[in-house]
C-alpha cells in the first residue's frame, strides 16, 4: 500500500500543464465576463441618467400653472360684450 501513496504523492508535469491550462482558460473567461459586464452597468448608466432627465422634465412640466384655454361659451361670451360695446 505504501507503494500505491508514493505514485499518488507528486503531480506529474503533464498534470502541471493540464492545469496551468485549465487555469489559463477559466481566467480568460472571466476577464472576458468582466469586461461585458462593465459595458453593460455603462450602458445601463446612460439609461438611468436619460430617464432620471426625463423625469425632471415631466416634474417641472407639471409644475408649471395650467395654461387657461377658454371654453367655447366663454368666447361666445367675449364675443356677444364686445358687440354690446359697439351699439
Amino acid at each position: 500500500m505504501a507503494k500505491k501513496e508514493e505514485e499518488y504523492k507528486y503531480i506529474s508535469e503533464d498534470d502541471y500543464k493540464t492545469l496551468i491550462s485549465v487555469y489559463q482558460q477559466k481566467t480568460f473567461d472571466l476577464f472576458n465576463q468582466n469586461i461585458a459586464l462593465e459595458a453593460k452597468v455603462a450602458t445601463l448608466g446612460s439609461l438611468v441618467e436619460s430617464l432620471n432627465e426625463t423625469i425632471e422634465n415631466i416634474t417641472k412640466e407639471q409644475s408649471k400653472p395650467p395654461k387657461t384655454r377658454k371654453t367655447k361659451s366663454q368666447t361666445e361670451d367675449s364675443v356677444e360684450s364686445f358687440d354690446d360695446d359697439l351699439i
